[in-house]
């Protein structure tokens, strides 16, 4: 936290204010100045002292991790409930690892902090892309359905991987990649044929508002298919960067007490910023201003730094 935010949470704390309120009272009451320009001399002690002490900077720090939990339960009641079971069971094994990582003997350590605090961030995001990737995986669905002719059996939304079999896990709460590449594959193909079919019908019609018509229909349908196309790239990222998620707990899990904090810290960092890039993607296509909470995922990520 920036040390004039320090100086600024030291004079909100609730009993410097009261403290203040009551030295104003009592000048009022006695109708002196003296005990109000004594505790401006107190005032002025304390916020040359006590917001650069340990004590402070600790009681902030525990005070900022208190609200990171409380941000994090709230995103996870609300997301929580919209998410394939399987993937909240992956999130509950990331909070274990999280809470054996802080049960290390660092504490106290600015560096520790830092780590807990770039995990507690990557926590948040693999909730917030959890949603992102229902959401997209739904929106698949129904172009898929809306593009389907009538009478056509659309492909299942699962379906069984080498991978998965592989990996051991269950199909049902995890995106599959062949499923994606194939449903795009068949929207873009629909698109394209309607595309063609609009251009022919225009090369016959030779009434002009016909034509802008057709011109314009065939400019959507173009814009939709590359749509498409962004969406089942996104998709399948964060499906990858959901695993990369997991695989750093462990490998922070595994290895913080071999390791050196700066390696520690460094293979954190480059997660974080995979983890921006495909946030910086994200925004790009379906912001996440709407859901309220995200902004707390990126203010955790920039304060922690200075304490």
């Amino acid at each position: 936290m920036p040390g004039s935010s320090r100086y600024l949470e030291a004079f909100k704390e609730s009993y410097n204010a009261i403290g203040l309120a009551s030295l104003v009272a009592v000048s009022a009451a006695l109708l002196t100045p003296v005990p109000l320009l004594a505790g401006l001399v107190a005032e002025t002690i304390y916020l040359l002292f006590v917001p650069d002490s340990k004590w402070y900077t600790d009681r902030l720090a525990t005070k900022y991790d208190n609200e990171v939990v409380a941000r994090r339960e709230k995103l996870k009641q609300e997301v929580g409930p919209t998410l394939p079971p399987t993937v909240m069971a992956r999130f509950s094994r990331l909070e274990s690892m999280r809470n054996q990582i802080g049960g290390q003997t660092f504490e106290g350590k600015k560096w520790f902090r830092e780590v807990l605090r770039k995990l507690d961030y990557l926590m948040e995001k693999f909730l917030l892309f959890g949603s992102k990737q229902v959401q997209f995986q739904t929106y698949l669905r129904s172009v898929l359905d809306e593009t389907t002719p009538a009478g056509v059996v659309p492909p299942p939304a699962v379906q069984p991987s080498v991978r998965r079999v592989i990996r051991g896990t269950d199909a049902s709460g995890e995106i599959d990649e062949t499923w994606v590449q194939s449903t795009v594959a068949t929207i873009q193909g629909r698109y394209s044929k309607e595309i063609d079919d609009l251009d022919e019908m225009m090369k016959k019609d030779e009434n002009l508002h016909n034509q802008a018509v057709l011109e314009k229909r065939a400019d959507i349908l173009t814009r939709r298919r590359q749509y498409v196309s962004q969406i089942g790239e996104i998709l399948i990222n964060l499906n990858h960067q959901l695993h990369l998620m997991e695989d750093t707990f462990g490998l922070i899990n595994d290895e913080i007490r071999a390791r050196s904090p700066e390696q520690v810290l460094a293979d954190i960092e480059d997660v974080v910023f995979q983890t921006d890039s495909l946030t910086e993607a994200l925004q790009a296509v379906s912001p996440f201003d709407q859901m309220p909470v995200a902004a707390g995922a990126a203010k955790l990520y920039n304060e922690p730094n200075a304490q």
